[in-house]
């Protein structure tokens, strides 16, 4: 099998194909995954946190391409970042970073833009031909020289006098909203005035009941069985909000 690339990005299919094309200019013994091409646009948290979740079920050696990216054009970096034997590539803006570790201990290169580059679309004309370079058989070291890397804190819950102040840092297509929590409380808790029900799994609360449960990437997640957590609570990505305990708020 061919050297594992993944993409992740909130651009979609057409850009996304072009890179495509590019890495198999230069070689076809790659194999391609999508992580995702739907994350919200411009919404690095997000994109960080899927990309974090799921790099870690990929083998050793794969390389990942991270593209969302606000700062495209701008001073912002271009990087390659290598960690548990996993390579990230993509711009400087934290999103590479939550990923790289939660597999090891990071190290970093900053790339060249090449001259002509689209100053709107790195994907393409930087991290592409980086990502095939390295799959030919560049070592990520010998990609740029040393750099340090802006990190990207997802921050952890804080307990406050009536419960737990979170924060959002991801909303999936069901509309379930995923917290900086990697534990559930025991007991159910309330939200803007709404009772959650401490559950196992969605299906354990009753058609339209909002609920709390621990989600299958290990972080506390807010849903409406049958409905959108998000649009019921107005909830976006980097949110705060308090969990309050149900004892001390009847």
């Amino acid at each position: 099998m061919g050297r594992v690339i993944t993409f992740l990005t909130d651009f979609g299919s057409f850009y996304l194909s072009q890179m495509k094309g590019v890495i198999l200019q230069r070689t076809k013994d790659v194999v391609f995954v999508e992580i995702s091409t739907d994350i919200p646009p411009q919404d690095v948290r997000s994109g960080a946190f899927a990309l974090m979740v799921a790099s870690r079920y990929f083998p050793r050696g794969t390389i990942h391409i991270a593209v969302v990216d606000p700062g495209v054009g701008t001073e912002r970096a271009a990087i390659c970042v290598e960690s548990g034997g996993h390579v990230f590539i993509g711009p400087d803006n934290g999103i590479l970073m939550p990923a790289a570790y939660a597999l090891g201990s990071p190290v970093a290169w900053v790339l060249d833009v090449p001259e002509g580059a689209s100053p709107t679309f790195h994907g393409r004309d930087v991290f592409a031909p980086a990502a095939a370079e390295i799959a030919c058989g560049t070592h990520p070291e010998d990609m740029g020289i040393p750099f340090e890397p802006k990190d990207l804190d997802l921050g952890s819950p804080r307990v406050v006098a009536n419960g737990v102040e979170t924060t959002v840092i991801h909303i999936d297509n069901f509309g379930n909203v995923v917290l900086n929590m990697k534990s559930v409380p025991d007991s159910d808790m309330r939200l803007m005035g709404r009772r959650l029900k401490r559950v196992r799994t969605y299906g354990e609360a009753g058609w339209n009941e909002s609920l709390i449960t621990l989600g299958s990437h290990g972080f506390a997640e807010i849903a409406v069985n049958g409905g959108s957590a998000a649009k019921l609570f107005g909830l976006s990505t980097g949110d705060k909000i308090v969990l309050e305990d149900v004892s001390c708020s009847e």
